[in-house]
């Protein structure tokens, strides 16, 4: 198979978090288009190419990289079905969603029955029962309800119904954490939607004192008249700070001929901007507002800002950076962007960021919408070429180093 040329197949991928009712990550499924200027007038073509570019990514890319470890999902139409000598043998997690308008033929099932053997995991995808797709669950693992579709007294029975069957449930399209307690609730297993994006806020919670320091600590680093020798004071408050600024600034990617063990010289050198998003990031380790569901979404997103910046040369490479982690921190904090925002007293050009505003706002916008598998406000961003796909996929990567270290 021929390798995979991200301008020649003009593609767009993108994934979005699947999370389970701890909200720990369980998925990703992978969002997938071909750029419009690449599309051919032939729709059996068309699908050709489609699966070829597909099969090339899931290869190529690999699931591993591209689920960050975890099951990937994609979305797979009848003609896909009728052909699944195209599927190889994984031995990686992939889950296979049929489409809704599939119709449950007996070749689409004995496929079904093959790509299970192969390995793939099946979800039926915006699934609505009949009589004539009960076929359908016979295959699947997973069924994916668009809940927006029903009222709640017949999702509540739908839900009952599907019960019966050996299957896990995923609610799809949340947009909010209401929506996903009154959907847990009623029994969903899996959820996915943009409620992640939106800031989570627990009545009575009292910020804990490594929160405090961090924030201290920040509110300094946005500071006009940065003062060194404060930053210093306030680091040591935190030794857990402390050590993981000392191991990162000694870590391979600095280089230093000597090991640096001064926090003072760490600072120095680690710079402004580094140090903004590095206390941002461990901000949000400490947050009880978090889910691991979040994590790599800020992580892609602010590192995508950053990749884009570089890719076109900009100056602004590090504000891209601070502006894509800070677009998020909120959800930390447990409070709204402008409240962030306000307490930050942020320079004028990262606050204009965060609106859109600006050449920081406009790469943040278009980050955004490779999130949200909005392609077409991709397409007629003035920062997307087909050339720039490859930073989202290396956001990818090195978010997953930075998670493993994390953890660490």
């Amino acid at each position: 198979m021929s390798e995979l040329n991200p301008v020649e197949d003009a593609f767009f991928l993108a994934r979005q978090a699947i999370s389970d009712r701890d909200l720990n990550l369980v998925g990703y499924e992978l969002l997938y288009r071909r750029n419009q200027s690449a599309l051919t007038a032939d729709v059996q073509d068309h699908l050709q190419a489609s699966a070829r570019v597909y099969a090339t990514a899931l290869l190529d890319l690999g699931v591993g990289q591209l689920g960050s470890g975890l099951p990937v999902s994609i979305n797979v139409p009848q003609f896909w079905l009728e052909q699944d000598e195209l599927f190889p043998t994984v031995t990686s997690k992939v889950i296979l969603e049929v489409l809704e308008q599939v119709k449950p033929t007996q070749q689409v099932i004995e496929s079904l029955q093959r790509l299970r053997r192969k390995g793939y995991t099946i979800a039926l995808d915006d699934f609505v029962l009949t009589e004539g797709n009960q076929a359908l669950i016979q295959c699947a693992q997973w069924i994916k309800l668009d809940t927006h579709d029903y009222s709640r007294d017949d999702l509540e029975k739908t839900v009952q119904q599907l019960k019966a069957y050996p299957v896990k449930l995923v609610a799809e399209k949340i947009e909010s954490w209401q929506e996903y307690r009154d959907l847990e609730a009623m029994g969903f297993d899996y959820f996915q939607g943009y409620f992640l994006s939106r800031p989570r806020v627990f009545k009575g919670h009292q910020t804990n004192s490594n929160q405090k320091v961090l924030l201290d600590l920040l509110q300094q680093l946005y500071k006009d008249d940065m003062n060194v020798e404060e930053l210093v004071d306030t680091i040591v408050k935190d030794p857990g700070m402390t050590y993981r600024l000392l191991r990162h600034i000694n870590s391979a990617g600095y280089m230093f001929k000597k090991e640096i063990n001064s926090i003072h010289q760490a600072v120095v050198l680690l710079g402004q901007e580094r140090l903004r998003s590095m206390v941002s990031l461990l901000l949000w380790s400490k947050s009880p507002y978090r889910t691991s569901s979040q994590l790599p979404t800020i992580l892609v997103r602010a590192k995508a800002c950053e990749e884009l910046a570089r890719f076109y040369e900009l100056d602004q490479i590090q504000s891209c950076f601070t502006v894509g982690v800070l677009s998020n921190l909120h959800l930390a904090l447990g409070m709204e962007a402008e409240q962030m925002a306000k307490l930050l007293k942020l320079e004028p050009a990262i606050a204009d960021g965060l609106k859109g505003k600006g050449v920081a706002g406009e790469i943040l916008q278009l980050v955004i919408a490779y999130e949200q598998g909005d392609w077409d406000t991709m397409e007629h961003s003035n920062w997307y070429k087909p050339e720039v796909n490859t930073c989202f996929m290396d956001a990818i990567l090195w978010a997953d180093t930075v998670v493993d270290q994390m953890g660490s």
